[in-house]
């Protein structure tokens, strides 16, 4: 007889963009156990008929952790760490910091005592910016004083204890770095989203010049998903697309829409 071993998925900001689409490609194999780990008073409209348990609590609170963790013994676990404060601004903000990293060393210490894997979902911001037409690549020493902003910093002083954390805790992790994420399923309306429900509405005549590097959402999904079967411990792995400029995403929705395009693009 083969013995199959339970897999269990626990998913932190599992409501959030990346979490809700992780979730919808995890429940299609009947065997994976989903755990959706979800903040106090947060909307769990983006799981409404995912086969998965919802558990309430806070990363920054340890002690709210310990739920997700209970009933584990001799099963495979993944932590997918999606949860985190998307930050644009340049001034301090005590709970993007306390939430991006406090909330992160308490994942990684529950994972180190589960005996878990942990995917931790940073973000290329992580990533020192390089010269305009370098190719950026994955790095593995990360240092918050090189790159700019504060969620970029955050991002990369969690990655860093991480990283070292693997190192001299015996912790087993790997880190995903997605770029602008694009697709399906955002409930929380991200800017991305904004801007193309304007377009698609006929709201917006005039847009800003300049564009992003944009992956599909549900590609990332699958990304961390092998990632949890087939990622090294301690490796860092860049999930993106290509560049596209915003009159060019602009551009695309009115022609799917059969409209004129936007005519002014600014500075």
């Amino acid at each position: 007889m083969i013995n199959i071993v339970k897999k269990i998925y626990i998913i932190t900001g599992a409501n959030g963009f990346l979490g809700n689409n992780i979730i919808r490609k995890l429940e299609q194999d009947a065997d994976n156990e989903i755990r959706a780990f979800v903040l106090n008073g947060d909307s769990i409209k983006s799981l409404k008929k995912l086969r998965c348990k919802i558990y309430y609590g806070d990363v920054t609170k340890k002690e709210t952790l310990s739920s997700i963790f209970e009933n584990i013994d001799g099963k495979e676990v993944f932590v997918i760490h999606c949860a985190a404060v998307v930050y644009i601004k340049s001034k301090y903000n005590p709970l993007v910091y306390n939430v991006n990293v406090n909330g992160t060393k308490n994942i990684v210490d529950k994972v180190i005592e589960s005996k878990a894997k942990l995917i931790y979902i940073s973000s290329v911001h992580a990533i020192p910016e390089q010269p305009k037409n370098e190719l950026i690549t994955e790095i593995t020493n990360f240092n918050p004083d090189n790159v700019k902003g504060l969620y970029a910093k955050t991002k990369a002083e969690a990655v860093k204890y991480v990283l070292d954390a693997v190192k001299n805790k015996n912790l087993n992790a790997c880190i995903i770095h997605p770029s602008g994420i694009i697709g399906p399923n955002d409930f929380g309306n991200s800017h991305l989203t904004q801007l193309v429900k304007e377009v698609t509405n006929g709201k917006l005549f005039a847009c800003v010049k300049g564009g992003y590097d944009f992956v599909d959402v549900r590609d990332v999904a699958d990304g961390v998903i092998s990632a949890c079967k087939n990622g090294t411990n301690g490796e860092c792995y860049i999930l993106s697309n290509r560049y596209i400029s915003i009159k060019k995403l602009c551009d695309l929705i009115c022609d799917v829409q059969g409209r004129k395009k936007l005519k002014w693009y600014y500075q």
